[in-house]
């Protein structure tokens, strides 16, 4: 016998309302969180993350949160709960004492590297306290070697003033050397004033030094044979000193004769007899300082040139005149 189409829709009700008693029986029994909760389980992670992380914030907005997470780790806490959730089944008790026993092991791992962070510190900080020492003793060095070089500045800054007042001196000194040389000099010179060198007269130093008195008598007939000056003229003239010059005899040698007349007006009654020396082997001259000589080596040079220009020229001491005019080097 068929059943009516009522029937068959009382029969279909009934049956929906058991299977939906069914599943509710079903959902008391689950083992897990209460439907209650409004807050997913990933969500409750994800705060606690939060809090145990909140230290981090800043670093990890700047990207430096791998220094005390990594990435890996991190993926593999908070990963692990989301990929439950995302798969439609609530993480059990185990799957969160795993998660918590994950985030331990992370924390131990977080607190040996802060641990060792505070040691890196104290050894900053004692470094910084030693180079503070070095600090304080470069200062104390710099200090000590800038007075030094300010003593050694002053002292070379009298030294200077020293070395210039030495050098005055020794400028002054110098001038006054040159002042008495040239003084000695013209003293040496006013002590020849009367002195005449002959030169060639036979000398006898065959046994040792010529006798003054033969020298003498020799230059005497000399004075009469080749200068032509009177016999009594001759006898009449005085010599302080009639000598040979320095140094010993070599035979063969004739040294020349110094004679020092005693009056000045004989000397030069002698000197201007030098005309009939011309054409023979012998000289005469007047005897001066070797300064004066050398000197006036160089001028008698000079006032032959005058001479060959027609000009006249002479010499008187260390001076030449030309024209009258004397000449300055």
């Amino acid at each position: 016998m068929t059943k009516s189409k009522s029937t068959k829709r009382k029969d279909r009700n009934s049956s929906g309302n058991s299977s939906e008693n069914v599943n509710k029986s079903k959902v008391s029994k689950q083992r897990g969180p209460s439907e209650d909760l409004n807050q997913s389980v990933s969500d409750i992670l994800s705060q606690a993350n939060a809090v145990l992380y909140a230290e981090n914030s800043d670093a990890d907005k700047n990207g430096d949160s791998s220094v005390f997470v990594s990435e890996e780790t991190e993926g593999e806490v908070v990963g692990g709960a989301a990929k439950m959730a995302e798969g439609g089944r609530q993480p059990t008790n185990k799957d969160l004492m795993d998660c918590m026993k994950a985030m331990n092991s992370k924390l131990s791992e977080m607190e040996k590297k802060l641990g060792t962070i505070e040691v890196l510190e104290r050894k900053v900080t004692d470094f910084e306290k030693e180079l503070r020492k070095v600090w304080v003793a470069l200062e104390d060095r710099a200090k000590r070697t800038d007075e030094r070089v300010m003593r050694l500045e002053d002292r070379v800054e009298s030294v200077d003033m020293g070395t210039g007042l030495l050098s005055s001196r020794v400028a002054a000194l110098e001038k006054q050397r040159e002042e008495l040389r040239d003084d000695l000099t013209y003293m040496k010179s006013q002590s020849m004033r009367n002195n005449l060198v002959f030169t060639n007269i036979t000398e006898d130093n065959s046994n040792g030094n010529e006798a003054v008195d033969v020298t003498e008598r020799k230059l005497r007939k000399h004075l009469q044979d080749a200068l032509k000056i009177a016999k009594e003229t001759v006898e009449s003239i005085r010599f302080e000193r009639v000598h040979r010059t320095p140094g010993q005899p070599i035979a063969g040698k004739v040294r020349n004769i110094v004679a020092k007349f005693t009056f000045f007006q004989e000397r030069e009654l002698v000197r201007r007899e030098w005309k009939h020396l011309k054409g023979t082997q012998f000289h005469m001259f007047e005897q001066f300082p070797k300064e004066v000589t050398n000197k006036r080596r160089g001028l008698v040079k000079k006032m032959k040139e005058f001479r060959e220009k027609g000009k006249k020229a002479w010499l008187v001491y260390d001076t030449l005149y030309v024209d009258g005019r004397p000449m300055r080097d």
